[in-house]
């Protein structure tokens, strides 16, 4: 993220039609964000961007499940598109994809809305942590949901959380992924389980039979981003991590909850609140030492980490996983640790090998700076 890129993520409610297991924004209740805290919300934006000089704005709705509240977000689009035509904008969403529609969708492409949606994989995989609000399978809504999207943007990204007990399903949930038409695939751990030694080695073995399937779509020449292995290759080609995609917490980006409290991430805004990560509101502005408070507790030196060979490619330095694991933004998650131990070796030795095989595409990808554009034209014609 550029310095002089501002960041905001509307938390428009805490209501949401699913129950996810590892969901970490507390109990669902129908609390949404009123108009008057919109409006507020919006000024503030535009303020905060006037004073820093921001150049871009990147603007993301968030939840529970946002789509319920879909005329504020058609809302704060079009408000910030009428007050501030000549600062460039990036909108987000992130969404289970049940509520999707043609009509909808056919809505937020018009305001240029980018959608990102959650789905874990093939539908056993997928219910076994997002079930709906009553209990009942949710697969079937989010996969049409998910068709839907894919044949209005070809280039939308899909989030896969990976639980302990569906672990040695990660490579086929990519592949299930890849075969319903997602080219860019997101993978994350569920930071808040309760990760044993077994899940871990379940877990390896995925990564080896994921690394397999990479290996082969590079060799076909196939347009794709997988989060775990091409973030992981970056940070040999382009190491040590840059200091634009670390954790800025609380600094050039923040949450707003329904109420109107500023927090520093997407992990703080809950519904029960956390005051203690509260650093202000749009009423009245930033708490400026409660934020350079938290921006010095994360950036310390976490010393479990100084001796390790991996220190300066893992991402130990975001703070709301390591809050998620540990309950501190201070302290290194050993989740993180453990993961980042086992799939960098396996992510070197692939890469390693597409290397000696002078793969065109892993070349390409990971070794020329227009690849990001070009891949997006070539996926969009």
């Amino acid at each position: 993220m550029s310095t002089s890129t501002l960041a905001a993520t509307f938390h428009l409610t805490h209501h949401c039609n699913l129950r996810c297991t590892y969901c970490y924004t507390g109990e669902k209740r129908p609390i949404a964000m009123s108009r008057a805290t919109v409006d507020q919300s919006i000024n503030f934006i535009l303020r905060e961007a006037r004073k820093r000089k921001s150049e871009r704005l990147d603007i993301t709705f968030f939840g529970g499940e946002p789509l319920l509240e879909k005329e504020h977000i058609f809302y704060i689009t079009d408000r910030l598109g009428a007050e501030a035509p000549s600062l460039p904008t990036n909108y987000r969403l992130s969404t289970n994809g049940s509520l999707l529609t043609e009509a909808l969708m056919q809505g937020l492409m018009q305001r240029r809305i980018f959608v990102s949606l959650s789905l874990d994989g093939p539908p056993q995989v997928h219910d076994a942590h997002r079930p709906q609000a009553g209990g009942q399978s949710s697969s079937a809504q989010a996969i049409r949901g998910a068709k839907i999207l894919l044949r209005h943007n070809p280039c939308a990204s899909v989030t896969c959380v990976v639980s302990p007990d569906i672990a040695s399903d990660l490579a086929n949930s990519v592949d299930y992924l890849y075969e319903l038409g997602f080219r860019y695939i997101l993978t994350t751990l569920d930071f808040s389980a309760d990760w044993q030694v077994s899940d871990f080695r379940n877990l390896k073995r995925a990564y080896q039979s994921l690394a397999k399937w990479y290996e082969s779509k590079m060799m076909a020449q196939e347009r794709f981003y997988l989060s775990y292995f091409d973030e992981r290759i970056r940070t040999r080609t382009y190491k040590p991590i840059h200091a634009h995609e670390r954790c800025h917490i609380g600094g050039r980006q923040f949450s707003i909850g329904p109420d109107g409290a500023l927090y520093p991430c997407i992990q703080f805004v809950t519904t029960e609140g956390r005051p203690e990560y509260m650093i202000g509101h749009v009423q009245h502005g930033f708490n400026e030492a409660c934020q350079r408070h938290l921006t010095q507790r994360s950036e310390r030196p976490k010393p479990e980490c100084q001796a390790c060979a991996l220190e300066s490619r893992c991402s130990k330095w975001c703070s709301c996983i390591n809050f998620m694991s540990t309950g501190s933004i201070e302290k290194a998650s050993p989740i993180v640790c453990y993961n980042e131990r086992i799939l960098m070796e396996i992510v070197d030795r692939t890469a390693d090998r597409l290397w000696r095989k002078r793969s065109p595409m892993f070349l390409h990808k990971h070794y020329n700076e227009d690849y990001p554009i070009l891949s997006h034209l070539e996926i969009s014609l």
